[in-house]
């Protein structure tokens, strides 16, 4: 027993991270996604490109952020054509994003690209915590278990590292699961990067698909 009581007191000695999203007027992050899958027998890579840009903050911490995407015409056509099930894709829109990471289309029926509330748990939490969330997006409902790994560098930036566990919910289509190591800049609360890999299942179609997300302030140096 002298053991479990001295894990107990490490364990209470271990300090907690409230891990939340800083917005600031004039703050700009720029994202990379890549989404490179196999699809009946077909393998296929979709990058996106895009840029988030705070307009203004409420009194309440949310904000108002307008998200250019740049991409090259016939990409952008690709891309629309595999998001139409679960919204349209605009070349710019205007969200309101929320310090937990949840953010809110202010444009009616536009594809969701970056929430990625999931990684923001709902209390202060100790390395070792775990927590869970669901989200729906159309007809896609998942399970998020995530766990904080710990803290590490990452492009110079120190950042928490969360492992996030991908399970589908029962009414769910498609069926998506996976698992991915998301990692949260510790000082501004934004997403750094995401790297995963799903798997989604529609009756007797099914795909396997790598998935890299990079981001960046802008105008930050390497």
């Amino acid at each position: 027993m002298l053991w479990l009581a001295g894990w107990l007191i490490a364990s209470c000695g271990e300090p907690e991270h409230t891990i939340r999203r800083t917005l600031r007027a004039g703050d700009q992050w720029r994202y990379t996604l890549t989404l490179q899958g196999k699809l009946r027998g077909q393998t296929d890579t979709l990058e996106l490109h895009y840029i988030d840009r705070v307009l203004s903050v409420e009194s309440d911490g949310s904000a108002i952020a307008e998200r250019t995407l740049q991409m090259e015409p016939d990409a952008l056509q690709r891309l629309q054509a595999s998001a139409a099930p679960f919204g349209e894709l605009k070349p710019k829109t205007r969200w309101r994003l929320h310090p937990d990471g949840r953010e809110t289309p202010l444009d009616e029926g536009v594809f969701v690209i970056g929430a990625f509330a999931y990684a923001y748990p709902d209390r202060p939490v100790r390395i070792g915590a775990q927590w869970g969330r669901m989200e729906r997006v159309g007809s896609l409902e998942v399970k998020y278990l995530c766990q904080l790994e710990g803290v590490e560098t990452l492009d110079g930036a120190k950042c928490y590292r969360i492992r996030v566990q991908v399970e589908p919910m029962p009414d769910s289509l498609p069926q998506m699961r996976g698992e991915m190591t998301v990692h949260v800049d510790m000082q501004s609360g934004w997403t750094r990067q995401i790297r995963g890999t799903l798997n989604m299942r529609a009756g007797a179609v099914e795909g396997d698909f790598a998935l890299t997300l990079r981001g960046e302030p802008v105008g930050e140096k390497p």
